[in-house]
């Protein structure tokens, strides 16, 4: 039997494994298939890259978030270490310069004297030793043959919402304002504001818009915690207005 952990996938989940393996004196050898495989949305190969939002959730104080954070914390957690130090405005949220996020991770994992970080793709479930499996939504297809063979599952699927992300610079200041979250907090937030006609607008637009058609064997089955914006606006067309908008 193999003497140390392996750990498959050097995303959030798999770059904390690994730090706190690691810390408790367990030799580590961690996988992260990118940049040598990449993957249709991350742009490096570094660990514990964000490709969705760049906010860990609220940071206010006796929320049920932060109160995770500061267990996380008090376990001397290498994520939000990294989010903390460096952490961008964001009112009572706590957001994250993404590039400088992921490489503080990455630098730090590489440094350790217990992790062996390798960047090639795994595409046999390990059979010896302790293994865990963190490839997330974006594992490689070989991998995820291999998964759903071991779970008996003829596939696997995952539907998710993706954060888009403009350029500052094409933004027209003069019909935008800066102002706080729920009036919580700093004034960190852009508010682009649009009279009843534009929004009804860009409600029907929005529902007219061009969609990925989805496969024969795919099951839009969505996380509602993060949910893509044209199904709420599908719900209704007040539903925008009541939450994202």
């Amino acid at each position: 039997m193999s003497s140390s952990l392996t750990i498959i996938g050097a995303g959030l989940a798999g770059s904390e494994a690994a730090w706190q393996a690691a810390e408790a004196g367990v030799s580590v050898v961690l996988y992260e298939m990118r940049p040598q495989r990449p993957t249709p949305v991350h742009k490096t190969g570094n660990c514990a890259e964000l490709v969705c939002s760049n906010s860990m959730g609220s940071n206010q104080d006796s929320s049920a978030p932060f109160l995770l954070k500061q267990e996380l914390r008090n376990l001397d957690s290498l994520v939000i270490r990294s989010g903390d130090k460096n952490s961008v405005p964001a009112g009572k949220a706590l957001a994250v310069d993404r590039d400088l996020f992921s490489e503080e991770i990455t630098r730090t994992l590489e440094q350790h004297p217990n992790i062996t970080l390798k960047h090639e793709e795994v595409t046999e479930i390990p059979m010896e030793g302790p293994v865990i499996i963190a490839t997330g939504p974006l594992t490689s297809p070989v991998f995820s043959e291999k998964l759903s063979q071991l779970l008996g599952q003829d596939y696997l699927y995952f539907y998710d919402a993706l954060s888009p992300i403009i350029d500052a610079q094409s933004i027209d200041t003069d019909k935008t304002f800066f102002a706080s979250r729920y009036g919580k907090g700093d004034a960190d937030y852009l508010n682009c504001g649009m009279s009843r006609d534009q929004y009804e607008k860009f409600i029907d637009e929005l529902l007219k818009a061009e969609k990925v058609s989805l496969k024969e064997f795919e099951k839009p089955i969505y996380f509602e915690g993060c949910m893509p914006i044209e199904v709420l606006a599908d719900r209704g067309p007040q539903t925008l207005a009541f939450g994202p908008m």
